[in-house]
């Protein structure tokens, strides 16, 4: 099986706000709200122009089949991807996180460490870090306390984006 990486151009704009919409990558999301237009837009236009951040459109057989992005903090680099529902199950989130581990090196000589953050109910992608040789490091539990509307009041509102 082979692919391959490219960057991601303003022409992708409306690939990845629709890739980004599918069901299975918002439930797998930490941010699991769906993403209207402008908020893609405004988005996928900063993300352009920050430095410490790059898309990759996964190609294979000269399709685009998947994402993946790195953000860069000091000397590790975070990375999130997702594959097109058409694709999934065929092993392309192995060959995906293989070909960012190597796109790093060359664009990022810096960084030291790659790390993946996966949700428990998701073990698909579990599976495809494993099998892309990388190693589960620890583990997040949550409890919900149910008073976010008091949180918002006193610390003057939250992020949506953050939780």
């Amino acid at each position: 099986m082979e692919g391959y990486l490219r960057k991601a151009t303003i022409a992708d704009m409306d690939l990845l706000f629709e890739w980004a919409n599918d069901p299975l990558v918002r439930q797998n999301s930490f941010t699991t709200e769906k993403i209207t237009y402008e908020e893609h837009q405004r988005w996928f236009w900063k993300a352009l122009e920050r430095e410490n951040f790059q898309q990759y459109i996964y190609m294979y057989e000269n399709k685009a089949v998947g994402q993946v992005r790195v953000e860069i903090h000091k000397d590790t680099a975070e990375i999130g991807y997702s594959i097109c529902q058409e694709r999934r199950r065929q092993g392309h989130g192995k060959l995906i996180l293989k070909l960012i581990c190597e796109q790093v090196k060359c664009d990022f000589p810096f960084v030291c460490k790659l790390v993946g953050k996966v949700k428990t109910n998701n073990p698909a992608s579990g599976n495809a870090f494993v099998n892309a040789g990388f190693k589960a490091a620890y583990s997040v539990f949550e409890r919900n306390m149910g008073q976010i509307g008091k949180a918002a009041e006193k610390w003057g509102g939250v992020d949506r984006h953050i939780l």
